[in-house]
């Protein structure tokens, strides 16, 4: 697996690809156990926000996997919101749930799904977003698959109030020593992570190492 330890910063590119590279090595049974862990994190996450609606995405097959703990929100009366591309490169938001007709996005290998889509406005009702991520520095710099949405997306979204609980979500041993994503102007700095180990405060860190998950 990725370790901090044996990643200098780089240029995100040799850093996305040598991540991405190690997603695909992990195991159905790492993912299985994942899929678990990520559930009962999230439902705990979303049982200490107020009521509301979550925005999340719905993974590729090597993301962290994600889907179950979707599940489980809608369920548990949640109204699930994820991302749609549109031709002018602008992202909407559908309502999702388990029984959702899918259909292939504007996007290589994602799936969207099918019905009215909606801007901004969602998020008066959002009360927790789950944003993907390549990594995430401890420092809280996200790494994303380098299009730019998510940048313009939060960038919008800062403007919103009230602002959402927002989480990055990540494999636990892709959160990487602080300093090691370089950081530009427009990239989303983020404060928590959400992995299959918990919860994971994230901020600035004097001696450059990941920030430890929340205790149980």
């Amino acid at each position: 697996m990725t370790s901090e330890s044996n990643l200098p910063t780089s240029s995100k590119a040799d850093l996305r690809r040598r991540i991405l590279t190690e997603r695909r090595r992990r195991s159905p049974e790492v993912r299985k156990a994942a899929s678990h862990a990520l559930t009962e994190h999230l439902m705990r996450e979303l049982a200490m926000t107020s009521a509301g609606d979550i925005a999340a995405f719905l993974p590729l097959n090597t993301e962290p996997p994600l889907l179950a703990a979707l599940e489980a929100a809608h369920r548990a009366g949640h109204r699930v919101w994820v991302p749609v591309v549109e031709a002018d490169r602008a992202m909407r938001w559908c309502w999702w749930r388990p029984d959702a007709q899918l259909a292939a996005g504007s996007l290589p290998g994602l799936l969207e799904p099918v019905g009215p889509r909606h801007d901004i406005e969602i998020f008066r009702a959002v009360r927790l977003v789950v944003v993907p991520a390549v990594a995430v520095g401890a420092d809280g710099v996200r790494l994303g698959f380098g299009g730019g949405y998510y940048d313009r997306f939060l960038e919008r979204l800062a403007a919103a109030q009230p602002l959402p609980e927002m989480l990055v979500c990540v494999f636990h041993d892709e959160i990487l020593a602080t300093g090691s994503i370089p950081r530009e102007p427009h990239d989303a700095v983020m404060t928590k992570a959400l992995t299959e180990r918990g919860v994971v405060a994230l901020g600035s860190s004097e001696d450059h190492t990941p920030a430890p998950p929340r205790a149980e």
